[in-house]
């Protein structure tokens, strides 16, 4: 896919500030959205973030996290409000699928929410089916999961 210019993307780690500002950004606004209760659900330490910087800016983020051979996560994935509605989501998305394949994952699984119908379009756009609700959201009425088998 090629990018538009002044889009970079590169990998960054878990502890990256500007990872943890994004990620902390969207945590933020799913407590807007959803209340405080939500569950908090911790990165695992083998997680492996996407970052996105427009004109050097960091605007995006989205991290794959090990689950079991050939199962990957999607994890915080996010971009800025201001810098919605340009498509950067959909880089994003296909950047951390053409990096599960490389790491021999056959399959990702998210999890978004009810209100979040930007991200829901996106995800089933993009060839992801809805799933049964996994821990430790299988109690959570505004969870919805997704799967997509890689080719």
């Amino acid at each position: 896919m090629e990018l538009m210019e002044g889009v970079e993307l590169r990998h960054a780690d878990r502890t990256d500030p500007a990872v943890l500002a994004l990620a902390t950004a969207q945590q933020s606004e799913l407590a807007a959205l959803y209340g405080e209760d939500q569950p908090l659900v911790a990165l695992h330490p083998d997680i492996e973030f996407i970052l996105l910087t427009l004109d050097g800016t960091p605007v995006g983020c989205v991290g794959l996290q090990p689950i079991s051979p050939g199962l990957g996560e999607i994890k915080r994935m996010y971009v800025e409000p201001t810098s919605r509605g340009w498509g950067l989501s959909r880089l994003l998305l296909a950047e951390i699928e053409a990096h599960a394949r490389t790491r021999g994952l056959t399959t990702l699984r998210l999890e978004t929410g009810t209100r979040q119908l930007e991200a829901i379009a996106l995800y089933t756009h993009h060839g992801y089916d809805e799933t049964p609700r996994y821990p430790p959201f299988e109690n959570e009425a505004v969870s919805r999961c997704f799967a997509k088998h890689l080719d």
